[in-house]
């Protein structure tokens, strides 16, 4: 084992190496098949598990964006879903030829193999890398011990939520903070000179990482805890701290390349970045805290139901939760820190338990607005995801100390607390939960949880481990599918249709009556005008909106769902992030669109508009046709 782990870089080079030359990824682009071939032709795609709808950010934006950037040579600004172009760094941090790639290293696929591969390269670079850096994190976190790292970095690296979550945005902060957190720690406690060296390069490109993740809601709090873990491990181990006041030109080093880098990024996106803060959604949306529900202190118990089952009162990927046990190491808190020989053992055990304070606090009653601009928590919308990874990291620290320092509880401390635990986990239970799935399945969740708690307090070698290690399995390993290549998207008739046509013809495309065909539009390579936007195109809607009389809907990052009429245009929101055009046939020339991507026969509506038009492919399901103005 333990020369398995010391080759640990290595084997994964060769996983990785092996997963990309198969194709596979985790990509639930398999949902093309059902909106092109139809529910009952579905093609199944997938090798393991199933494609999901609700993760259309993924699939039906974030891999669009991805392919259209081999037709847009990978420049930095693309003008296949914008007519003024968008920055398609602030696009989801797509595949650019351009020098802030140096730190998206799950993106170089994209630019040094095409789609199919690139896609592989994404996800299981991702994914691999992920598992690396939480297993370094968790190394720091127990001064070395392998195996309780391995434990540790399965639990973090399949947590419901960062499987949930998995793409775009939200795992790619949780990486890139530990990845920072990790290389700064290794840094000042590097011990050799080509360590050093490693480190010193390293370590600006994680800040520049970490800062392009470009979700605020997770990066702030996460910038916290961050500095919070780096300083209490600093604390703990500056008997090891290597880093000398000769070494100065070192953090020289490191800050004139993260600086640098950055300082270009946001000179030449400048005007860019101030349309996406200034958008009614989600530049605007502001938090203040105190949104909490008592329940959210728990794991949520429908956790573990959601990768089989469709909740019935918000989406599966909110209703996901870390799984943790942090009321009952609340409680057993203070034996822990008595029973610890090494006081500087209690240091990160201290900063963790500060950080959940804080976050509870904030979720509970809040901060002044004052406070929350000045500490920049305004922009924090998600601290339930973060309270939720703090949560799990002091569960994993308070298991790691017990067994560590072979503490012993009381039979009354133990009673009491699993006591506080099986009823603080009962009355969690809401009627919204008692309507997703019966009650009895919440209290066998209940009692599995005291067991295994129960074990961890007692130190039971093996079994309470391979518990925890059957509720992440059961909870997150069937998420997100094993797939392999993308002929969900390639192998269609429509498919070739399109790419043939965009070859000779730079021309707009609308796909109308849902977002999916123009996120299927665009990743066939064609320029389609309501694929999209992370920030209002206003180049296209002055041509239509020229008093921007409708901003309010369309400044905004915006999925756009199009319906022809021939009644006057009109812009309403179906929910924040998706805006519906009612667009009259007329102003089609408006924004000179020159093929119509549709499920509907429009034959007759253009021919009773006047409209000039050829159908160029049908298959009575999907119509194609060339408008010629």
């Amino acid at each position: 084992m333990k020369k398995l782990i010391d080759k640990r870089y290595f084997i994964f080079l060769i996983l990785f190496v092996l997963c990309v030359i198969f194709k596979l990824h985790g990509s639930s682009i398999g949902m093309y098949n059902y909106y092109l071939n139809g529910e009952e032709n579905a093609k199944r795609t997938e090798i393991l598990g199933i494609s999901r709808g609700i993760r259309s950010d993924e699939w039906m934006v974030h891999t669009p964006y991805y392919f259209s950037q081999k037709y847009n040579k990978y420049n930095k600004y693309s003008k296949q879903m914008s007519y003024s172009g968008q920055n398609m760094i602030l696009g989801y941090n797509a595949p650019v030829k351009d020098i802030t790639t140096i730190a998206k290293p799950f993106t170089w696929g994209y630019i040094l193999f095409g789609n199919e591969y690139g896609l592989s390269w994404y996800w299981c670079s991702k994914l691999l890398l992920l598992i690396l850096v939480s297993f370094e994190l968790m190394m720091i976190i127990t001064k070395g011990n392998k195996k309780f790292s391995i434990f540790g970095s399965l639990l973090i690296s399949f947590a419901p939520p960062i499987q949930w979550w998995f793409v775009p945005h939200i795992t790619d902060v949780f990486f890139w903070a530990m990845t920072v957190t990790v290389l700064t720690y290794h840094f000042f406690i590097a011990n050799t000179k080509k360590k050093k060296t490693l480190f010193t390069i390293l370590t600006p490109i994680s800040y520049i990482g970490y800062v392009l993740a470009l979700f605020p809601s997770c990066q702030v709090p996460l910038a916290y805890i961050s500095l919070a873990l780096i300083i209490g491990f600093l604390k703990r181990d500056k008997d090891k701290i290597t880093f000398t006041k000769k070494e100065w030109p070192r953090i020289i080093i490191v800050l004139l390349i993260f600086l640098s880098i950055l300082s270009y990024f946001i000179l030449t996106s400048f005007e860019d970045i101030k349309l996406l803060m200034n958008t009614v959604y989600p530049g605007s949306r502001i938090s203040s805290g105190n949104d909490m529900l008592y329940k959210d202190i728990f794991t949520d118990l429908t956790t573990l139901f959601l990768p089989y089952k469709t909740i019935t009162y918000s989406n599966n990927c909110e209703a996901s939760t870390f799984i943790h046990l942090f009321p009952l190491f609340l409680i057993t808190y203070s034996d822990i820190k008595k029973k610890i020989k090494n006081k500087n053992d209690c240091i990160v055990g201290k900063v963790l338990l500060i950080s959940i304070m804080v976050e509870l606090f904030y979720m509970l009653i809040g901060f002044p607005k004052l406070i929350n601009e000045i500490i920049l928590f305004k922009y924090i919308n998600r601290m339930y995801l973060i309270y939720g990874f703090t949560a799990l990291l002091f569960t994993l620290w308070s298991i790691y100390t017990i067994y560590k320092y072979k503490i012993k509880f009381k039979t009354s401390k133990i009673i009491i607390a699993l006591a506080i635990l099986m009823i603080s986990y009962l009355t969690t239970i809401s009627e919204e939960q008692l309507n997703y799935v019966p009650i009895y399945a919440y209290i066998t969740e209940i009692i599995y949880f005291s067991i295994m708690s129960y074990m961890f307090l007692t130190r039971k070698k093996i079994t309470p481990f391979i518990m925890f290690a059957i509720l992440i399995i059961i909870s997150s390993f069937t998420i997100n599918p094993v797939s392999k290549g993308i002929d969900a998207i390639k192998d269609h008739k429509t498919t070739k249709i399109i790419s043939n046509i965009t070859k000779k013809d730079k021309g707009y495309w609308l796909a109308t009556d849902s977002p999916v065909f123009a996120g299927y539009v665009l990743a066939c390579g064609a320029r389609v005008a309501n694929a999209t936007n992370f920030y209002p195109d206003y180049e296209k809607w002055q041509l239509i909106d020229p008093k921007r009389k409708n901003d309010e809907n369309y400044n905004r990052y915006a999925n756009m769902t199009i319906d022809l009429t021939k009644e006057k245009t009109d812009f309403s929101l179906i929910t924040p992030d998706n805006m519906r055009l009612h667009l009259n046939y007329q102003d089609l020339k408006k924004l000179n669109i020159k093929y119509i991507f549709t499920i509907k026969d429009l034959k007759n509506d253009f021919d009773d508009e006047n409209i000039d038009n050829e159908l160029l492919y049908e298959d009575g399901r999907i119509y194609i046709y060339r408008l010629k103005w």
